[in-house]
């Protein structure tokens, strides 16, 4: 094998930062022990908890009742309403409901907007307008999306208050838990705002005499365990608003502690309190998972780099990580952020980047450390020689998740927090690696019995190595001073990548499409029920202690708990089930769901529907509505559409065919309006999960269906029909973001490669990393029946980092050796000797480090399966392939150059 002495670069600026600090052990000690420190306290006491970074979703709800039938309330409020409310600032949609006594409206703003002025200035426009009948009690409210949901009020927490013998009426209950509230106000408590009584009962006008009277609206049950079987109780809720910017975990203590407090006192002593809605138990739980994986990773690297490196080596790698996390930890509270499930998870996704540096670096030192007897030396050599390919390596991984950093809505808001974390510890074990890592190998791995001494570390897999680049390296050597040797080899390595490239192809029609797919399971399920319109609040009550009694039979042991959160009426309500964690469980939640449905299809006095509630946005119904001016055509077209819709199917792109299910025509007794327009609306559910796909192929069935000829002759417009698809629409809009972004980012990391590596051809070859991990991608999912989703798209960023990493690698090293003197193929096979083990050792690294979470956890396993499949496959043709790309690049310059001396010449 070819070997021959590598030219240093010229860039002098990398190594003279690393030897300044390495010159300076004990002013580079203070400064890691200080950074580390500051590190360590922002996780244990600094940073704040949450469970997910807190959300700006500019909302306004317009509600009360009327003493008028439906109809009169749609033309003489609802309809005036939309109108004042889509001439102000910054309104996205406006939807109305009306039925009788009643009203309903939701109006939605921009992103940027503020909720708070906007409701101000549209209730003082409505009020203005005089729209508001005499006597109506309409409120304006900006919902607070809290422990709850949405919610008018602050609900960051709720306790539930019950009788266990169950012989308390509603109102003793309500009575108690007033005196709770008074007792709970007077605690002292930092993290706590106040506590208030969720009143089942309001004051409305009676529609005969318009006098108000006193009458029960809501109601609520309480679910706990009791000898090992789920029991039902009628209940109060008592809401709890925090503090601004508080602690989750500290707040949920305090509640205990009150709770604690309040029980001793002999008023209360036949009641019971839960509390029956908090964030910590999730946040506890999905920190503690991410934490342990986060552990686990390290563990993984520490194996893998004793194995595949050296013992002493890879302790300094794991040292060196739990650095960049730390100073990581410490950045995020210097700027505002709190420790969540989003950054947490990040730091976690970090790992099998920062890996990267880290281990490049290490590597450089543990081979220049064989041939120098001073550490300083060994520094400057291996500073040299990777500096500047770990500058263009990390940041083509910064720039791979700057799109993110666009994607708009409630999405963008929900994940932002993953580019922000995830670039910052990148940039951090940049700095890492140049500053701390000379100093870390300075006391593990320069001893002067380590030093000029081949093997005296430990490398267990040193031999089996060399052996492999060897072997790879040997058909390139077999066709050296063969021109139709080198054609051969070169087109057999381009079949070989065509191969893969195109069973990626072929693999991808067979996996499915959704941007926020159902994760496999979850600790929480939910029930929703809709009662007939004529249903009263105490058949309700009823109904829903029917649903109950078999929702406690199917879970069994498996509830922990579950509260309606004192919101269910007489026109909806929802059961929100916490369930024991999953890795407590034999059965998963969405299989729960289905159990429960199929035991909740035999009640008929509602219709009630168990699904598995999700981390990420919720997913809705899919909803087709008909312009509705003329109510009558409108009816019947949404009628004909029930037909069509229970009888078409929707064929997928692989061949497989779904159905619409639960196809129905919205209450007639209520009237609708979209952004003013009055609609008939038809819902469906699908029998598929992949919902993305399945929205669009039915969009494109109904629109051929009811074609501009087709509603005309119903004597509706052309344009009578519409889609309201709820967070799957602006799911769809982000996406479309993202999508938009990703061409220039990876225009400008060409840009950056280009001025790296002074080649408009090389960036090009470098590229060549992105296709070579479709194969992998492709087969992750497929095998692991993962769809082709937001998550496994962040996935593939973050492989965009990693694999191209390998190629500039390889790439650099190439142009090193032939800066040398070396021929194309000498300086190829010298990159694959010199730059095998390092690219096997971050690759395997990485993979291995994310196995924990991919096994762990069912919310990010389709990015883990992502990461992990698609790099092994990266990794793979890099190693086989690329090589002869390289060859096929020098090959194209020698040819251009001559062409260009030809023509110098002839000129």
């Amino acid at each position: 094998m070819a070997k021959s002495k590598v030219s240093e670069p010229t860039d002098k600026l990398l190594p003279k930062l690393s030897l300044f600090f390495f010159d300076r052990r004990w002013l580079t000690l203070v400064l890691w022990v200080a950074l580390l420190t500051f590190g360590i306290f922002s996780y244990t006491s600094f940073l704040k908890r949450e469970g997910f970074p807190s959300i700006n979703i500019p909302i306004v709800v317009i509600g009360g009742t009327t003493a008028q039938d439906a109809q009169a309330i749609d033309q003489t409020i609802a309809k005036p309403l939309s109108d004042i409310a889509l001439k102000q600032d910054q309104v996205s949609t406006v939807t109305t409901t009306s039925q009788d006594n009643f009203l309903r409206a939701m109006v939605q703003y921009e992103e940027s907007a503020d909720p708070d002025t906007a409701r101000q200035n549209l209730e003082k426009a409505v009020r203005e307008a005089g729209i508001v009948p005499q006597g109506a009690n309409i409120s304006f409210s900006a919902p607070y999306f809290g422990a709850t949901g949405g919610s008018s009020e602050k609900i960051d927490a709720t306790v539930s208050l019950y009788d266990p013998s169950g012989e308390a009426s509603l109102q003793e209950l309500t009575a108690k838990a007033e005196q709770a509230v008074t007792y709970l106000n007077k605690q002292q408590a930092s993290q706590v705002e106040r506590y208030f009584v969720q009143n089942p009962y309001t004051e409305i006008a009676n529609p005969a005499t318009g006098q108000k009277q006193t009458v029960q609206q809501s109601f609520d049950r309480f679910a706990t365990q009791d000898d090992n079987r789920p029991q039902f109780y009628n209940s109060i809720i008592i809401g709890v608003s925090s503090v601004n910017d508080a602690d989750v975990i500290k707040l949920d203590d305090e509640i205990h502690h009150a709770l604690e407090n309040l029980q001793q006192q002999p008023a209360f002593s036949s009641y019971e309190t839960a509390i029956s809605a908090s964030f910590a138990p999730s946040i506890e739980e999905s920190i503690s998972e991410l934490q342990r994986v986060l552990l686990e990773g390290l563990i993984a690297v520490l194996i893998v780099g004793s194995i595949v490196i050296a013992v002493r080596a890879s302790l300094i790698t794991v040292i060196s990580m739990l650095t960049v996390i730390a100073m990581t930890l410490g950045l995020l509270f210097a700027i505002g952020y709190t420790l969540n499930v989003i950054t947490l998870f990040a730091l976690i996704l970090g790992l099998s980047l920062i890996v990267d540096d880290t281990i490049i670096m290490i590597e450089a030192i543990d081979a220049a450390r064989r041939k120098h007897r001073k550490a300083r030396a060994v520094i400057k050599e291996a500073s040299q020689k990777v500096s500047r390919a770990m500058v263009a390596a990390t940041f083509t991984a910064c720039f791979s998740f700057a799109p993110l950093l666009f994607v708009t809505g409630v999405l963008g808001s929900f994940i932002r927090a993953i580019p922000l974390t995830i670039i910052s510890s990148l940039l951090i074990s940049l700095l890492v690696a140049l500053v701390f890592i000379p100093l870390f190998a300075r006391f593990i791995l320069l001893g002067k019995k380590q030093l000029g001494k081949e093997g005296h570390v430990v490398e267990l897999a040193s031999g089996v190595e060399h052996k492999i680049a060897e072997f790879i390296g040997k058909p390139m050597i077999w066709s050296k001073g063969s021109r139709r040797k080198q054609f051969s080899v070169g087109f057999g390595a381009l079949f070989i990548s065509l191969a893969f490239i195109g069973a990626a192809l072929f693999l991808f029609t067979k996996v499915t499409f959704n941007i926020f797919p159902s994760s496999k399971d979850s600790n929480t399920i939910a029930v929703a029920i809709n009662y007939p319109a004529d249903t009263t609040i105490a058949e309700a009550e009823a109904v829903s202690d029917r649903i109950n009694d078999t929702v406690s039979s199917v879970l069994g042991e498996n509830l922990e708990n579950a509260s309606y959160y004192g919101v269910a009426d007489n026109r909806t309500a929802t059961l929100n089930i916490d369930l024991i964690p999953y890795g407590k469980r034999d059965v998963t939640a969405p299989e729960l769901a289905e159990q429960l449905n199929s035991q909740l299809s035999t009640i008929t006095e509602a219709s009630a529907n168990a699904y598995q509630i999700d981390v990420g946005p919720p997913a809705s119904a899919f909803t087709v509505n008909i312009a509705a001016e003329n109510r009558d055509a409108a009816i019947t077209v949404a009628n004909d559409l029930v037909n069509f819709m229970e009888q078409v199917t929707l064929t997928r792109p692989s061949g497989e065919v779904a159905r619409f299910t639960d196809v129905t025509v919205g209450n007639l007794d209520v009237f609708s309006r979209n952004d003013g327009e009055a609609v008939i609306t038809v819902n469906a559910e699908f029998d598929g999960t992949d919902t993305t796909t399945l929205t669009t192929l039915a969009q494109t069935a109904i629109n051929e269906e009811f074609d501009a000829a087709n509603l005309q002759s119903y004597g509706l417009s052309d344009d009578a029909i519409s889609y309201s698809l709820g967070q799957e629409s602006e799911n769809q809009d982000s996406f479309a973001s993202l999508a938009l972004a990703f061409p220039i980012v990876l225009v400008a990391i060409y840009i950056l490669l280009a001025v790296q590596f002074r080649s408009l051809l090389q960036p090009l070859l470098i590229f060549m990393a992105l296709p070579f991990s479709l194969f992998g991608v492709a087969l992750g999912l497929y095998v692991t029946n993962n769809a082709i989703s937001f998550f496994a798209l962040l996935g593939f960023f973050a492989l965009i980092g990693l694999s191209i990493k390998n190629t500039i690698l390889l790439t650099d090293y190439g142009n090193q050796a032939r800066r040398s003197g070396l021929g194309p193929i000498d300086a190829a096979v010298a990159a694959i000797a010199e730059r095998f083990r390092p690219l096997i050792a971050t690759s395997l690294t990485a993979i291995v480090s994310l196995i924990p979470l991919a096994i762990t956890s069912p919310f990010w396993e389709g990015l883990a399966f992502t990461l992990i499949f698609g790099l092994a496959s990266s990794t793979l043709l890099v190693i086989l392939v690329f090589p002869y790309y390289y060859l096929a690049g020098e090959y194209l310059r020698r040819v251009g150059s001559s062409l260009y001396s030809k023509v110098r010449q002839n000129s």
